[in-house]
């Protein structure tokens, strides 16, 4: 049940830490710019991302952890992926962004010009490779499912479901109006399927807890 827990908790403290951060951000547009350049060079509180930041890792990692559990050998596939997304978040808070791309036009300017530094690229291919893998993590599971068909499809609906929201994001462009928009939809996405793999794990301890009992 702590696994549960700290899958969902880790979710939600992700959300609270951007909307605070958000917040507190003099100038900053949550529909327009991304969660990222809450913890950027120049912003006022970056330690709260990097609170959220650090929650998300955890409920990652908590997530392979139950999936290992409620699925056995057969779900090794999705926990390894979760498990290589919870590290992937370490990496995107151990490397800012240089500055907020999209709420400065002279920070801006210079990413465009390639004077970003290593760490802004680096944060950038980490947090696109991150989402990537938890989006396609229903797909894994679905496998992991094959010979439960019901519940088989309903992962890989979820899977087509988190593909679309890339899709919508890709097809954006970034530092355009509603970008940021984009971007939570997406891990809105993410955040309701670990929250449902959490409800399904304590659900179905329940259930085993039940029998025993009886």
């Amino acid at each position: 049940m702590a696994l549960c827990g700290v899958a969902v908790a880790g979710q939600l403290a992700f959300v609270a830490a951007w909307v605070i951060a958000g917040a507190l951000e003099s100038g900053y547009s949550a529909a327009d710019q991304t969660v990222s350049e809450l913890a950027a060079g120049g912003a006022a509180n970056p330690w709260i991302l990097w609170l959220g930041l650090l929650s998300l890792s955890f409920s990652d990692g908590s997530t392979a952890l139950l999936l290992r559990e409620r699925l056995g050998f057969a779900g090794w596939l999705p926990a390894a992926m979760f498990a290589v997304a919870g590290l992937g978040v370490l990496v995107i808070l151990a490397l800012p962004l240089d500055c907020m791309v999209n709420g400065d036009a002279a920070c801006d300017a210079r990413v465009d010009a390639g004077e970003a530094s290593w760490q802004h690229r680096g944060h950038n291919v980490a947090a696109v490779s991150v989402q990537l893998i938890l989006v396609v993590t229903p797909f894994a599971v679905a496998y992991a499912l094959r010979r439960r068909p019901r519940l088989a499809w309903w992962a890989f609906a979820a899977g087509v479901v988190g593909v679309a929201t890339v899709l919508a994001v890709a097809t954006s462009d970034p530092g355009a109006a509603g970008y940021g928009i984009y971007q939570r939809v997406t891990f809105g996405f993410v955040h309701l399927w670990v929250i449902a793999i959490a409800v399904a794990a304590f659900r179905g301890r329940r259930s085993r807890a039940g029998v025993v009992r009886g």
